[in-house]
């Protein structure tokens, strides 16, 4: 796999395109910091990708067999993420939801990252 799709497809991880639900949930910015430390399975573009978000704002994923690392913190209500290699430094900024066991970060274009709290993470 080719590290510019590697990098496409890790920015696309951020917010990926579907269609929001009518359970729809929004979370306010308490909540979101209160949700995001420990580790996560996230769904985008049919791929899972795994992650872990600490408290004090670090981040470490992994996809497609890459490590990389960031941070994130929540503004105005939004998740935002920064990785140093996926979006090249740059921060991604979402509007968090829950729907069903999910939680969906859109942005204002529409576009999404599927994630919910794991345990304990599958190798695979």
């Amino acid at each position: 796999m080719s590290s510019r799709f590697l990098a496409s497809a890790i920015a696309v991880l951020v917010f990926s395109s579907v269609s929001a639900a009518a359970d729809t949930v929004p979370l306010r910015s308490q909540s979101i910091k209160s949700l995001f430390s420990g580790q996560f399975e996230a769904r985008v573009m049919g791929y899972k990708l795994r992650f872990s978000a600490y408290r004090s704002g670090k981040l470490v994923g992994q996809a497609f067999g890459r490590e990389d690392q960031g941070k994130w913190f929540v503004k105005d209500d939004r998740l935002c993420v920064i990785w140093r290699q996926w979006t090249k430094g740059k921060p991604k900024c979402g509007a968090v939801s829950k729907q069903g066991k999910w939680y969906v970060a859109s942005d204002a274009k529409g576009k999404m990252l599927s994630f919910r709290p794991v345990s304990v993470l599958a190798s695979n």
